[in-house]
């Protein structure tokens, strides 16, 4: 089994979730879902056979597939002013080179990015360094759901404990039970 990463501009009905569920359901795949209506956008974490051909998926909706777990998480700046130059340096020329997208949303910004090239301490950096400028706070939200093994490299990178592993991770451990 393999994960991609469905983006998905607003929030969907029930109609539209159960396509795609039903979709991914008859290629023998799951689905684990979040939404978010403050930065309107909704995200599924899908898992799904090897050598999975996408096309069936993106006829079924109009987001963006992609073909593994990604994070997306939005950025919130306290000072209003903060967010267009946040914005230049998350999604303009000279982002960090795992992005991949950056577009506004009420209030702030959502950032997607593949954790394979650029880690989390990087993107948040980039944000930070702009924010700094205009001494405003921010307010994050992860907004798509992520895979036990990318949660565990996450733990183990930022709290600097590399024996961090999904099996130890009560959270996890509870949702399985």
């Amino acid at each position: 089994m393999v994960y991609s990463t469905l983006s998905i501009d607003g929030m969907l009905d029930s109609k539209q979730r159960a396509e795609i569920d039903d979709a991914v359901r008859r290629a023998g795949g799951t689905a684990v879902w979040r939404s978010s209506e403050r930065a309107s956008r909704t995200y599924a974490l899908l898992e799904l056979p090897d050598g999975y051909d996408h096309a069936a998926l993106r006829a079924a909706c109009t987001g963006v597939v992609y073909d593994k777990a990604v994070i997306a998480l939005a950025l919130f700046p306290a000072v209003s002013e903060a967010l267009p130059p946040m914005l230049e340096a998350l999604g303009g020329a000279g982002r960090p080179a795992g992005i991949l997208a950056c577009r506004p949303c009420a209030g702030g910004a959502v950032v997607e990015w593949d954790p394979d090239i650029t880690r989390a301490a990087v993107v948040l950096g980039t944000a930070d360094v702009e924010l700094r400028r205009f001494a405003s706070a921010r307010v994050a939200e992860l907004l798509s759901p992520l895979p036990a093994a990318v949660v565990a490299k996450l733990a183990a990178i930022g709290l600097q404990a590399p024996e961090i592993e999904p099996q130890r991770i009560l959270e996890l451990r509870i949702d399985r039970a």
